[in-house]
């Protein structure tokens, strides 16, 4: 069984802090809801946001329209903010796929031109990037990065590797989907324009999870989703487009942001298409979920009422507590990485010797624990996403849970 909980660096006052916030959740309390890797929970806060904001436009869909506007305009002014942008350079798409295939599909492209991106990318981008290579004969070439790697600098070292006087573009996951890897993104915006390429960082894990500053990290192009660690209503993400990057993205929905003039430039140089933001026109894919966007200005407050560095925290907190309790399994192995500059909320561990065993299905049905397992080189993966409304209860549940399955298997 897992050590007592008075091992671990915590106390009454903070533990009763993160409860209250636990208690702003919609989270089932007799579930153990340990992937937020996929969706997070909306608060209560965020929820009623979005049922108001469906209710009034249900009233009267046409003559609501436009106060249903500017509250997604409100929301995107929240959204810069909090990820450190302005809003001018923020469209909202539904999520990161969505994000990387505006980006992809939108840029000019010759034939022989490469894109390299890491060999941790998410499968669905994996299939944009074959989809590009077979429609614009695109080379992808991949940074092959060690698992776990000792550094920050052996992701720079793996990408400058695999670059070369053809590479166009550089993608790459802020925090990579399978391992939690948190990458220097800064170091790879100046590597790629360097070579003469331009960035595309995938931060689909990265909002809510760690704190951002997209201005100051020099990335042409940055996708983030808003349902995961940021707790916001699901069908919500957002690019990013440095203002020099964003007339070399066309559209790829061609509606009403569109213009048969062209664009225009505001007293700063930055464009402009039918008299506003030029990325706003990019997101204008006709009638979209209003209400869903609107309730993301919610969930931004909610978080920065909490503190967005007290989140990474306590995020971190409930990771190690879950790595130094599997560490005392010998058939678990950690394949997220370590070092303090490349980890956060995301343990991914490598389990050993369950043979065919259903292991999510089992965690699931038979103790209530939601948690992405899946077989893998003779063994199964477990990714563990430890977010503010996690305890370290529920960690002890879920190693309980496997020590008795292992306990369960038959003798070989």
């Amino acid at each position: 069984m897992p050590e007592p909980l008075s091992d671990w660096p915590t106390t009454p006052t903070e533990e009763a802090r993160w409860d209250a916030v636990r208690k702003q959740f919609l989270h089932d309390p007799e579930q153990t809801y340990l992937n937020t890797g996929s969706w997070g929970v909306l608060a209560r806060a965020t929820f009623d946001a979005l049922i108001a904001a469906a209710r009034e436009r249900e009233r009267n869909p046409t003559a609501n329209r436009p106060k249903a506007l500017e509250g997604v305009r409100a929301a995107r002014a929240d959204l810069a903010r909090f990820v450190g942008a302005r809003a001018e350079d923020l469209a909202f798409v539904t999520n990161v796929t969505v994000a990387i295939n505006v980006v992809i599909a939108g840029l000019a492209w010759r034939e022989g031109d490469e894109i390299v991106a890491s060999d941790q990318e998410y499968g669905a981008i994996d299939n944009c990037l074959h989809h590009a290579s077979q429609r614009w004969g695109l080379t992808i070439r991949r940074a092959e990065i060690p698992i776990p790697p000792r550094g920050p600098e052996d992701v720079v070292a793996a990408f400058e590797k695999a670059l070369t006087d053809r590479t166009r573009l550089l993608l790459c996951s802020h925090v990579a989907a399978g391992t939690g890897l948190i990458v220097p993104v800064r170091a790879l915006a100046a590597l790629a324009h360097d070579r003469g390429a331009m960035v595309l960082i995938d931060g689909a894990h990265a909002p809510g999870m760690i704190p951002l500053d997209l201005a100051d990290f020099g990335c042409d192009f940055y996708g983030g989703n808003c349902h995961k660690w940021l707790c916001a209503p699901k069908g919500v993400g957002f690019l990013h487009v440095a203002p020099a990057a964003q007339e070399r993205v066309r559209h790829l929905v061609v509606g009403w942001g569109y213009s048969r003039e062209g664009t225009t430039t505001d007293d700063a140089g930055h464009p402009r298409i039918n008299d506003q933001p030029y990325m706003w026109g990019i997101e204008e894919w006709g009638t979209t979920a209003l209400p869903e966007r609107i309730a993301t200005g919610t969930a931004v407050r909610v978080q920065e009422e909490i503190g967005p560095a007290d989140i990474a925290r306590r995020g971190r907190q409930l990771a190690g507590y879950v790595r130094e309790q599997m560490a005392r399994r010998d058939w678990a192995e950690l394949i997220s990485p370590s070092h303090p500059e490349m980890t956060g909320s995301i343990s991914t561990f490598r389990l050993a010797g369950f043979g065919e065993v259903k292991l999510r299905e089992a965690l699931q049905d038979r103790y209530g624990i939601t948690v992405p397992v899946g077989p893998r080189d003779g063994a199964h993966t477990m990714r563990v996403s430890t977010h503010l409304y996690n305890t370290f209860a529920e960690i002890d549940r879920l190693v309980s849970a496997l020590d008795e399955l292992r306990e369960d298997l038959p003798a070989s």
